[in-house]
């Protein structure tokens, strides 16, 4: 880090659950991977880098312990696995930051009427004290139109923005 320059944090690729469950228990999760985690985590923290963390799947049980380990931001939060950005952040908002969560089938009816519910739906509740970054809740594909994601950013945009 010293010779090539600081990033802005440390992002893990960490798929852990299916449509509607976790791949493990949560007190798996803790026996097993949580270890590993909390060191590297530990590690990341050490220089001063944030930890972000995406999974697709189903992971709300999981959260309690990814931010024992010292998780900082969950990314994704998929939608039509079970995950729920405004539950998330109203149990979880005051430990850590999240990204994502916009349903990505709302944005592939390219109708804009359902993109901007969506938007007012969840951006107001998911800003609220910080710690949110504007994403979908899965890779946008090739059925999303330039004029329907643009809109999805720029009205996000003009929703919320911390100043």
């Amino acid at each position: 880090i010293s010779e090539g320059g600081k990033p802005d944090g440390v992002f893990f690729y960490e798929d852990m659950g299916f449509k509607a469950k976790p791949f493990m228990s949560p007190r798996m999760y803790k026996e097993i991977i949580f270890p590993a985690h909390k060191k590297t985590f530990e590690h990341a923290h050490s220089y001063d880098l944030p930890v972000v963390i995406h999974s697709c799947g189903y992971v709300e049980p999981l959260v309690p312990g990814l931010i024992e380990a010292g998780m900082d931001c969950l990314q994704a939060m998929e939608v039509k696995a079970g995950m729920d950005l405004v539950q998330l952040k109203k149990d979880y908002g005051d430990r850590i930051a999240f990204c994502g969560g916009m349903d990505i089938r709302v944005l592939e009816t390219n109708d804009l009427d359902k993109v901007e519910a969506e938007l007012q739906k969840k951006l107001p509740i998911a800003m609220k004290g910080s710690g949110y970054i504007l994403h979908s809740d899965h890779s946008v594909p090739n059925t999303v139109d330039y004029k329907t994601y643009k809109y999805f950013v720029d009205r996000g945009l003009e929703i919320g923005t911390y100043k």
